[in-house]
């Protein structure tokens, strides 16, 4: 009896050494330095807007804001499209929407998408004319661009 007794104060001392280290569930500073600017803000809602509204057959898009005209260097845009001070939208085509279509008739789904992408997401918020503050890149499953949108013309993305 004295051997358990003795046992369990051990492994109690031993339990409460423990107790210290995990530092009494403080939140560490890293977690909470993370600084968003409002348009980092807006752009995340407008995403999140998006899909909610549109729960049944939303596609995967993202949303950037281009300070310095980077994004359409990195999705190599054509020379004459200028990404810089503008929304960048990647619309991705995970559903296979576009996949069966070309021509005219896919040029007709990139604006309908767009136009429902405007109207259930919240970008209005940021973007007031969809024309001049828009450029968007439509791409297939496999991230192959298809079309692009710039200065309120679609266009077929040539190879």
């Amino acid at each position: 009896m004295r051997g358990k007794k003795l046992l369990a104060a051990f492994l109690l001392g031993v339990g409460l050494c423990f107790v210290p280290a995990l530092g009494y569930g403080e939140v560490q500073e890293w977690t909470y330095e993370r600084k968003a600017s409002y348009m980092d803000i807006c752009l995340l809602r407008a995403e999140i807007d998006y899909m909610m509204n549109n729960p049944t057959n939303f596609l995967s898009i993202n949303f950037y804001y281009d300070p310095d005209g980077r994004f359409g260097r990195i999705e190599k845009l054509p020379e004459s499209i200028s990404t810089k001070s503008k929304i960048f939208v990647v619309v991705r085509d995970t559903r296979r929407v576009f996949s069966d279509k070309s021509g005219i008739v896919l040029l007709d789904e990139f604006k309908k998408e767009l136009e429902v992408i405007y109207s259930y997401s919240s970008i209005g918020a940021v973007a007031m004319d969809m024309n001049a503050d828009i450029v968007a890149i439509f791409c297939d499953r496999e991230n192959i661009p298809l079309g692009y949108f710039y200065q309120g013309e679609y266009h077929l993305w040539e190879k």
